[in-house]
């Protein structure tokens, strides 16, 4: 039986990832780098949270620990309620196709297909297939603002284009769950404003949980929240509204 497709969470107050005494390290030779250093982080539905910090300050190392992308030497991830590395690896990657979606700085997209053909990828791997996947499809590359590029190839699409390819891809199923890596940091300041609000509009109008890990100091105006990690430890967690102009959101 095709499955549906997941629903949107209602905007709650609830915790949907509960991060305690995370420790990674990783060795080169002899030397052994301590990354994340007993991180403990609780994140809501319904907000943007971005986690900011320099280079090697351990935030994209964390964000693929949150996400079941990385296991870490210590500590526990409770996420949607499942003890998420407790899981032999098998249920992770079910887990993360159920409920995630990705957004990479490096866009991820195929050469050879089409936007819609992005887009709908995830889907088959969901099992859904043909009209109902073409009209998932399109329906939120137009939300993008790319309902005029849906047949065009990466080689003919500007990187702000790509990127919101790579988000209407990791929208279309409509996850509880959105990760993004330095979604901003090969854009202009325009296309970053864009790609940020829709991952914003996200949170907001789907109740999706959003986290995004970048060094990109612009965003922090941006986000429900900002956590800044320095050294493999948070320094500063703190709550905020985003701007006026952001909140206006994307025009197609």
């Amino acid at each position: 039986m095709t499955p549906a497709l997941a629903q949107p969470l209602e905007s709650e107050a609830e915790i949907s990832i509960a991060a305690e005494g995370i420790e990674r390290s990783f060795a080169t030779g002899k030397t052994v780098n301590r990354v994340l250093k007993g991180i403990a982080l609780d994140i809501r539905p319904g907000e943007l949270t971005l986690i900011i910090g320099p280079s090697g300050s351990g935030k994209s190392t964390l964000i693929a620990v949150l996400s079941g992308l990385l296991r870490p030497d210590a500590g526990r991830v409770s996420v949607l309620g499942a003890d998420l590395w407790s899981l032999p690896q098998s249920r992770i990657d079910a887990f993360r196709l159920e409920n995630c979606g990705f957004v990479f700085q490096g866009f991820n997209l195929f050469s050879a297909l089409t936007a819609r053909e992005q887009v709908m990828l995830p889907l088959k791997y969901m099992g859904v297939t043909g009209n109902r996947a073409r009209e998932a499809a399109e329906a939120v590359l137009t939300e993008v603002g790319l309902g005029a590029q849906m047949n065009l190839r990466p080689l003919e699409l500007s990187g702000g284009e790509k990127q919101r390819v790579a988000i209407a891809r990791a929208l279309v199923k409509r996850p509880r769950l959105i990760f993004a890596d330095e979604p901003t940091s090969s854009l202009d300041s325009e296309n970053g404003r864009i790609v940020i609000s829709l991952l914003h509009k996200a949170a907001q109008e789907r109740g999706a949980t959003v986290v995004a890990v970048s060094h990109d100091q612009r965003l922090m105006t941006h986000s429900d929240r900002v956590v800044t990690l320095e050294d493999g430890e948070i320094r500063r967690d703190e709550r905020q509204a985003p701007s006026r102009d952001f909140r206006r959101g994307v025009e197609p």
